[in-house]
């Protein structure tokens, strides 16, 4: 009792009963939220266990090994970083991100298209898209388009906020004037079953590129689609690829044409949150087409032990899947705990600003 009563008057309270209760409580809790963080980090190990054999002869899909790259010459695509965010404050999510394309591309200029700033370019150099662009009642819809009039008319390298540079990107401008990725090949099978899903988180492109032009003049035309994937986003962009290279089929050396790069490089990881569905999806084989089968024995056959192989060893980027336009829009977009552009990267460009 004499030692109890020693103690700071703080230390007392907490030594009370009541008090001891909710402190176990709140104990328990942070171990049972640390060790489900660690069930789903560990959830991609399940696929190893898939119920699926794989015949020794089956050829997997993913690449191991980066290509070849050119160690020097011109640049094909002018060295400049553009991202977009509502304004100058940038949300603590994305601040390290945002540091490695500064920290990977000393020598590159940094961009920053904000709401303002975004509709003050489209106004001044694109007016005949002001009413698609305002007309778009998501705001995600109107970042995937600004991102196309960005580079048709500037050129440079569009990063999403949760895309993390890896590498410098260096090597790709030199060998390629236009380059975009693709999702993990069992994203766009699970979910749509096909084999391919062209995704605009990453597009590298030369200015005036006419697979840009090709991208602003079909927005009116899918202006009315329900979903910003059809209307702006990667359905959209995967619809648009296949007829440009359907109506342009040029060498790959040629600045008028469109390198798609593996998933691998841009996109190494499937979306955690596609993970519990691509799982439960595999279980059961009688409800899937021949591509599903195949890309569940992908996935078990790219994770068994005996094929691991770390995707991030040949990455470029490395892509987080925050998806801000569907979640966590308190912590996004009500300004808690942001950064200013400013503080990150002093010598940030501002459309009209500069």
């Amino acid at each position: 009792m004499r030692i109890l009563k020693s103690l700071p008057h703080y230390l007392r309270l907490l030594l009370q009963k009541k008090n001891l209760r909710l402190i176990t409580l709140l104990v328990a809790f942070v171990i049972i939220v640390h060790f489900v963080i660690r069930l789903e980090e560990d959830k991609t190990k399940s696929f190893a266990y898939i119920d699926i054999d794989i015949p020794s002869h089956f050829q997997p899909i993913r690449t191991i090994k980066r290509e070849t790259f050119p160690t020097s010459g011109l640049f094909k695509v002018p060295r400049i970083i553009h991202q977009t965010w509502k304004d100058t404050h940038i949300p603590p999510a994305f601040v390290k991100w945002v540091k490695t394309w500064l920290e990977l591309h000393p020598d590159w200029d940094y961009w920053l298209w904000t709401d303002e700033s975004a509709g003050k370019l489209i106004a001044d150099k694109y007016p005949h898209l002001l009413d698609v662009y305002y007309g778009y009642l998501e705001p995600i819809r109107r970042a995937d388009a600004l991102r196309y009039v960005v580079l048709y008319e500037y050129g440079g390298v569009y990063a999403d906020l949760d895309m993390e540079a890896l590498t410098a990107l260096d090597p790709m401008i030199t060998k390629y004037s236009c380059f975009i990725g693709q999702e993990p090949f069992e994203h766009p099978v699970m979910d749509s079953n096909v084999d391919t899903l062209v995704i605009n988180a990453l597009i590298g492109c030369r200015e005036g590129h006419p697979f840009m032009k090709m991208l602003l003049d079909k927005l009116p035309a899918f202006a009315h689609m329900w979903n910003y994937l059809d209307s702006t986003g990667p359905h959209f962009v995967s619809y648009v690829y296949e007829e440009y290279i359907k109506d342009y089929p040029f060498a790959q050396d040629n600045d008028d044409s469109v390198y798609l790069a593996p998933s691998e490089y841009f996109y190494p990881v499937i979306d955690p949150d596609k993970v519990d569905y691509i799982l439960n999806r595999c279980k059961d084989v009688t409800k899937l087409s021949r591509l599903q089968y195949k890309a569940c024995m992908n996935l078990k056959y790219k994770h068994l032990l005996e094929n691991k192989f770390d995707p991030l060893s040949i990455a470029f980027t490395n892509h987080h899947w925050s998806h801000t336009y569907l979640k966590e829009p308190i912590r996004y977009f009500f300004g808690f705990g942001e950064t200013s552009i400013y503080d990150i990267c002093p010598s940030v460009r501002i459309y009209n600003h500069w």
